[in-house]
């Protein structure tokens, strides 16, 4: 009985020792995440911004383009006409408020209004009665008169000047309601549906084209919660591996840009990873496509990196 508990302790100790081991390695272990979906991080359906005809589309599904970049236009017809015009009329406006000519031709006025009272006072002081009162009335009133005129010739010049600047808020709406006709993508991705054809009405809000980034996309994963703190995959670097059709395996580097804080019924709490996407060489091709699956590696050891800017 006693060799055979001695042998029984033997065997439970070498199996705790053999457990011990494994055990230590599982917590150090880093997450490896199978299953994950991939998707896109930005995708637009870019809209038509103006009422109109479609009168030129320059994408079609496949084409790179880069944020900025024009892919249709609706006609602009009248408000390239009204850019015309406000234009004309600001110009006009600018060279009315430049020109100073009122002003200086009330100046001028009034300097003659001022010599006139003063040699008629003057000679009425040295022949008195030569010069009626009421003449002297009117010539000092004709000096005042141009004192104000001056003062009016300021206004309306100054007056002019906010006119221009009111021509020239009309030429920036008219360019704007140009540049709205343009439909230009809001990211860099590529064109992977055009909704209408050429020569179709737009209506405001009416979508022109799908655009999707590709050379960032998302690996959607859950970490188990019993296993690993959030602070422990945040932020961190991450491989995603995937299986191709030829059965090649292709890994991609990124990092973890999102952890939540809430942990669900399973027991898991969700994770986002941005993992930086390649095309296949001497190809349009890329490797990683939104909808596959992934298996995702959280580098937990490794240093976080630091925060991504806006």
């Amino acid at each position: 009985m006693t060799r055979i508990s001695s042998t029984l302790r033997a065997c439970m100790l070498a199996i705790a020792l053999a457990l011990f081991p494994a055990t230590a390695r599982a917590a150090d272990a880093e997450p490896v995440l199978e299953r994950c979906l991939v998707s896109l991080m930005e995708e637009a359906k870019v809209p038509a911004r103006e009422a109109g005809v479609l009168e030129e589309l320059l994408a079609r599904e496949g084409d790179a383009i880069k944020r900025g970049d024009v892919i249709a236009k609706i006609d602009d017809n009248q408000p390239q006409m009204e850019r015309r015009k406000a234009k004309a009329e600001h110009d006009q406006a600018v060279a009315k408020a430049e020109s100073d000519v009122d002003v200086r031709y009330a100046v001028a006025a009034e300097k003659v209004a001022q010599i006139e009272y003063e040699k008629a006072a003057e000679s009425d002081r040295k022949v008195p009665g030569s010069v009626t009162r009421v003449e002297l009335n009117r010539l000092q009133l004709n000096e005042q008169k141009s004192e104000l005129q001056i003062e009016q010739a300021q206004l309306e010049k100054k007056v002019s000047t906010m006119a221009a600047i009111s021509k020239g808020v009309e030429v920036d709406a008219a360019e704007n309601a140009i540049e709205r006709r343009l439909i230009k993508s809001p990211l860099d991705g590529v064109v992977v549906q055009v909704f209408p054809h050429q020569g179709e009405w737009m209506q405001p809000g009416d979508p022109l084209a799908r655009v999707v980034r590709k050379d960032k996309l998302r690996v959607e994963a859950y970490v188990d919660s019993t296993r690993w703190n959030p602070e422990q995959v945040s932020d961190r670097p991450v491989t995603a591996e995937v299986v191709l059709a030829d059965n090649r395996r292709e890994r991609f580097k990124g990092r973890i840009v999102f952890t939540s804080p809430i942990v669900e019924s399973g027991g898991d709490y969700r994770v986002f990873a941005e993992v930086e996407n390649r095309q296949i060489e001497g190809t349009q091709q890329w490797l990683l496509r939104a909808g596959q699956t992934a298996t995702l590696i959280i580098h937990s050891k490794e240093s976080p990196l630091p925060p991504v800017r806006k």
